[in-house]
């Protein structure tokens, strides 16, 4: 069996790795893993026939195709490992703290089968960090009484290298894709004051337990060219930014956009800021942009930070909360969704999360004080109604106009 040594190598009743089975998909992954054990090194695995082939990389990747990295081969690993993020017990094979630091897909040039037993595997990565054509080759020479283990990994000259680079990838990203955090903010985690539990939670009208969402499609506004009336609707400013559906789930977090592209690695300080909220499960929903000097927001500003390498510029504005510590929220009214998340946010303040505020009643008069600020419009919801997945009539959103909207046009 391809698990035998990885399975014989540990004590699965004392290390949180996964013992590996059918759950995970398979597919073409690879993933990189930053790993504090005797020493620090960075695994490298590629996803191939059910399992990850797997190289322990003692000065981790380069951008450099003047850099040959010595690359270790060591045992497969199964695919669920791709996933694995925390502490490998002291006295346990391989103990130490680990992060998920790339991850992606591999295409490999050629048959891999055939380029592994040559020992010259060439193929391209599409990661978060890692990206372009690289080289994996065997240097192993019988003759020299070298280890039949050692290869070499080296970048391909192309469009994704960076010459003269060294290990700049490695310090300019030294945190996981997957939360944020650094090897010494997990290995710290459990050794830290236990917190005080948060207050006891009220019991929210309409909610039922449920097993974690793998997923969930947002609900959708349609257009009104009016706010509605009626104290029955609640009203938020629209926020420019993109929309973003945040899970947590035992300390993993995922950020996935309304189509469900996973930004994760893309915003590790929104990231950072759900995985210190107090719930072992939880799904939010929100928009995550850039505040502007004068308190707008902008997409282009997002954009811009994105690009130039400004995460700590983004803010997440939780609007909606869909699960809950075992409870599924979508069946209860918007009110009572929104008045548990702000508790929840309250219980963590944070620059990166924050509750995107709202009115009830009044729609007219918040639209018009509204437009008078440097916004594109506001969002009108049905506080009494549950959410609903797709484009409703419950959610409207209102653009603002040229002129003021009077009393009595709204719907």
């Amino acid at each position: 069996m391809a698990l035998d040594d990885y399975r014989r190598k540990r004590n699965f009743a004392v290390t949180p790795e996964p013992a590996g089975g059918s759950a995970a998909v398979p597919g073409a992954s690879f993933v990189v893993q930053k790993h504090a054990a005797s020493r620090l090194h960075y695994d490298l695995r590629l996803e191939m026939d059910g399992v990850l082939w797997s190289w322990a990389v003692p000065k981790g990747p380069s951008l450099d195709p003047a850099e040959k990295r010595l690359a270790v081969h060591v045992e497969d690993h199964p695919l669920e490992y791709r996933d694995f993020e925390g502490i490998i017990p002291k006295g346990e094979y391989g103990g130490g703290t680990m992060l998920v630091w790339d991850r992606g897909t591999w295409h490999p040039v050629g048959d891999p089968w055939k380029g592994y037993r040559k020992g010259h595997l060439e193929f391209e990565l599409d990661g978060e960090r890692l990206r372009g054509r690289w080289h994996l080759v065997r240097t192993f020479d019988r003759r020299a009484g070298e280890d039949p283990k050692t290869w070499l990994w080296m970048k391909v000259d192309d469009e994704a290298a960076v010459p003269g680079s060294g290990d700049a990838v490695l310090r300019e990203h030294p945190g996981s894709v997957l939360t944020g955090r650094t090897l010494e903010e997990i290995a710290g985690a459990p050794k830290a004051a236990p917190q005080a539990p948060p207050p006891p939670r009220e019991p929210i009208p309409g909610a039922r337990p449920a097993h974690f969402p793998a997923r969930i499609a947002p609900q959708l506004a349609t257009t009104a060219v009016a706010p509605p009336d009626g104290d029955t609707w609640i009203h938020e400013l629209r926020l420019d930014g993109v929309r973003l559906l945040a899970s947590a789930r035992d300390g993993e977090i995922r950020l996935r956009t309304r189509d469900g592209e996973d930004w994760t690695g893309h915003l590790a300080p929104v990231a950072a800021a759900v995985a210190r909220l107090p719930v072992q499960t939880a799904w939010l929903d929100g928009v995550v942009t850039v505040l502007q000097p004068n308190g707008a927001t902008s997409l282009q500003a997002l954009q811009d930070a994105l690009a130039e390498g400004r995460p700590q510029d983004l803010v997440y504005f939780a609007f909606d909360l869909l699960y809950l510590d075992g409870d599924d929220l979508r069946g209860a009214a918007l009110l009572h969704r929104k008045q548990t998340l702000a508790t929840l946010l309250r219980a963590r303040p944070q620059p990166a999360l924050r509750l995107s505020d709202h009115v009830q009643g009044a729609g007219v008069a918040f639209y018009n004080q509204a437009c008078r600020l440097p916004i594109r419009g506001i969002v009108s919801k049905r506080g009494d109604l549950p959410y609903r997945s797709g484009r409703s009539r419950g959610w409207v959103t209102v653009e603002c106009a040229p002129s003021p909207v009077e009393p009595g046009e709204g719907g």
